[in-house]
């Protein structure tokens, strides 16, 4: 058995090798919460929370208090085993849970650094640690042995954004996401669309993602309908649409899917905890889910979460909040183990112009390789 004896939080400001525009704001850093946690017999494992007040709820300096006042002090003392039952995993994140629900980040920074010190402890990468937990559970191994992530163009004028999609085409990605979003006029979304689709060919998985930035279920309609009828892309549309409306409406994400039958629908803002991912299959309001582990509070709940879109046969993504190599390692550990996830964007390393973690050397083009070093596998540089 070991003991948390120390968690450290560590604020971080990281460069980003290019400004990301969404419906909401532009940013040119990744401000992230570090937390390196140690334990009594000598491991050293790492967490990480990057909150976005528009998707978690929650502030950057509220995930710095919550785990440096209540999260951290909280757990020190606690067992993290090493089996498969993790009883100590489970122990922290129910306790996590108790004290600070309304900080999800902060949550899945510790959630996230005692998977990766219990993988360690049974000599495990992490993915394979999730992996055989699911299966013990009752569920079905993944049988993976890479991953595809897609590129994701920011919220430019038209021709900027093709120019982009094609750089990333030209680095080796047969998909790209679109950020769009223009809450009054949604011909510009449109026109992103199209510019990007004749820029690089048919051949190439356009996704789009609104980040409820139409707002509105009749604005969604009439931009989805837009850019399906746009020249240029009437025979190759969006693989699907991104949170088209705002977060709390999930009526009207329903009234988008069922007006626009031919496009596929995904729930993201709209989804953080697991009651979140029933409501929407009651609602038949989406096609997939978009799981962040910083929405869901980390990867226990994460997996909890597929496990309920997957009996309602919905397949999920695991999205990033643009995270550093620690929270991209864990999201990528759960994308590997889960056979229900279907796509996978943690492309934060390759975004990132100084990440204290070296996962960007498992990124080759669109293909991504973890290694079978035990827990998140990567090397700190801190």
């Amino acid at each position: 058995m070991s003991v948390i004896a120390s968690i450290e939080v560590l604020p971080t400001r990281l460069r980003l090798r290019e400004p990301f525009a969404v419906a909401y704001g532009t940013h040119d850093t990744a401000d992230t919460v570090l937390v390196r946690l140690r334990t009594d017999d000598g491991i050293e494992a790492w967490g990480e929370a990057t909150p976005d007040v528009h998707v978690t709820g929650e502030t950057y300096q509220a995930s710095i208090d919550a785990l440096a006042e209540v999260l951290g002090p909280a757990v020190i003392g606690m067992r993290l085993d090493g089996g498969l039952d993790a009883i100590g995993i489970d122990a922290i994140v129910e306790r996590c849970d108790e004290l600070a629900w309304s900080a999800p980040a902060a949550r899945a920074a510790i959630d996230i650094a005692a998977h990766d010190a219990a993988a360690q402890r049974a000599g495990l990468p992490l993915w394979r640690f999730l992996e055989q937990r699911i299966v013990s559970a009752g569920g079905i191994a993944a049988d993976k042995d890479h991953l595809l992530i897609s590129r994701v163009v920011s919220m430019l004028d038209p021709d900027a954004m093709a120019d982009a999609a094609v750089r990333h085409v030209h680095a080796g990605f047969s998909t790209v996401k679109l950020k769009v979003g223009e809450p009054v006029d949604w011909t510009i979304d449109v026109e992103r669309v199209a510019a990007v689709r004749r820029a690089v060919g048919p051949g190439i998985g356009i996704k789009v993602d609104a980040n409820q930035g139409w707002r509105t279920a009749d604005v969604a309609v009439a931009a989805i309908s837009g850019a399906d009828g746009a020249p240029g892309i009437a025979v190759s549309g969006p693989l699907w649409v991104e949170q088209p409306v705002v977060r709390q409406d999930l009526d009207a994400l329903a009234e988008v899917r069922r007006r626009v039958p031919g496009t596929a629908i995904m729930a993201d803002e709209a989804v953080c905890a697991e009651a979140d991912v029933e409501r929407v299959v009651a609602l038949g309001a989406a096609d997939l889910v978009n799981l962040k582990l910083m929405k869901t509070g980390g990867l226990h709940h994460a997996i909890r979460a597929d496990r309920i879109a997957a009996a309602a046969g919905m397949r999920t993504q695991v999205g990033t909040m643009v995270e550093s190599s620690v929270a991209s390692a864990a999201g990528l550990a759960f994308a590997m183990a889960s056979a229900n996830v279907a796509t996978v964007e943690m492309g934060g390393p390759l975004m990132i112009a100084d990440d204290p973690g070296d996962l960007a050397g498992c990124y080759h083009g669109e293909r991504v390789v973890l290694t079978d070093h035990a827990g998140l596998g990567i090397t700190m540089r801190l």
